[in-house]
């Protein structure tokens, strides 16, 4: 199993008086973040900071490509070995769920969401980071100042994060997320997801690059991962309210 992260020294703080020496060597990931739209490794040539990422997977890791816009057909799981149980339930989804009124306006996991096609603003501090996604307004909320899980924590589609940096790295070790959709071609995951995820900066950083890996025995074997690339914003860009109208969903089923 992956093992989850240790806090250690020298966090960042964006907007806290009193910072120390170690503290300021951290990178800023702070500001506004959008994915890059295109090819992603292995569809191309990883840059060195992806390389290196790919580098630091286990062996017999699969890495998904399909970030951004491109998400797998029907029937595809990118490579990965699926459960039977997995299969039977990918094969049995109805894509006219996701505008039926009961489930449009329901927000999917950050496993799907956080290689969506939505903008994100980071705002980093000494003992929280906090990523505002414009989808479905969903807030994660990341712990530098704990070292373990809380038992018996709920289910929900953030999940429970603590983070610590390893050198220029942030690592995020995340549980208790809510059961939802993996690629959204059916394939779900379930709440014995973990997610373990490095954020890492380009040296002119301008360009965010999150490796998610994955583990999920229910649901497939061993481990899987994506590499998820995103552009700094400029100036003025912001995180708009995504405000979620049920109504959506009901005037494209009347239209059909």
């Amino acid at each position: 199993m992956i093992e989850p992260g240790k806090i250690i020294g020298g966090l960042l703080c964006a907007a806290t008086i009193g910072l120390s020496a170690t503290a300021m060597a951290q990178p800023d990931l702070s500001g506004y973040w959008m994915i890059s739209f295109g090819p992603i490794p292995p569809q191309r040539e990883a840059t060195p900071e992806e390389q290196a990422m790919i580098d630091e997977l286990p062996e017999g890791t699969i890495l998904l490509a399909d970030s951004g816009l491109r998400e797998f057909p029907e029937g595809d799981f990118g490579g990965m070995e699926i459960t039977e149980a997995a299969r039977q339930k990918a094969a049995e989804y109805d894509p006219a769920v996701q505008v039926e009124l009961s489930s449009t306006c329901q927000p999917p996991s950050i496993i799907y969401s956080m290689q969506g096609p939505f903008p994100i603003e980071i705002y980093q501090g000494r003992d929280l980071i906090v990523i505002q996604m414009e989808y479905f307004d969903v807030v994660r909320v990341i712990h530098l100042n704990q070292d373990s899980h809380p038992e018996n924590v709920p289910a929900s589609v953030s999940g429970h994060s603590i983070g610590h940096w390893e050198g220029d790295t942030l690592v995020v070790d995340t549980v208790a997320i809510k059961e939802s959709t993996f690629l959204n071609n059916g394939l779900d995951h379930t709440e014995d997801m973990h997610l373990v995820e490095h954020f890492r900066l380009s040296d002119d950083g301008e360009k965010l690059y999150i490796m998610q890996e994955y583990e999920d025995p229910a649901v497939f074997a061993g481990r899987s991962a994506r590499i998820i690339p995103l552009d700094k914003g400029g100036e003025g860009d912001v995180v708009w309210p995504y405000d979620c109208d049920p109504s959506y969903g009901a005037a494209i089923e009347s239209r059909d």
